[in-house]
């Protein structure tokens, strides 16, 4: 079981995202902004995040740059998602440290395959 934090500004998104989470067996804690969800990060052990690019105080590729800037959670891996997929966000994203990009609305199936891919062994 990892421990996921999801960042989104749209608490259905959040909501939805944790119930599915947590049906494949995760814990997962929630933030509506890049600023909060890095107090969290920071507070908790995070296995992952699932982060949101478009919000309002911290978008999820400053969120990406702050995480790369600090020594000791570069590794965190962090998942982004985005409404407006393009290549200018593929491309920021990648520069940010984000190890991929969903593309808004993903499946369920999409999303499983990028955890399995990006989680560390055993959690």
């Amino acid at each position: 079981m990892a421990h996921i934090l999801v960042i989104d500004d749209d608490a259905c998104m959040r909501q939805v995202l944790a119930t599915c989470l947590v049906g494949f067996g995760h814990s997962v804690e929630m933030a509506m902004d890049g600023e909060a969800g890095l107090k969290l990060a920071d507070a908790n052990v995070t296995d992952l995040i699932l982060s949101d690019v478009e919000m309002p105080l911290m978008n999820g590729i400053s969120l990406c740059e702050h995480l790369q800037g600090d020594p000791v959670r570069r590794h965190l891996p962090v998942l982004l998602m985005s409404g407006r997929m393009n290549r200018e966000v593929q491309l920021h994203a990648e520069r940010a440290g984000a190890r991929a990009v969903l593309s808004k609305p993903f499946t369920w199936d999409q999303l499983q395959a990028h955890l399995d891919r990006f989680l560390p062994a055993g959690v």
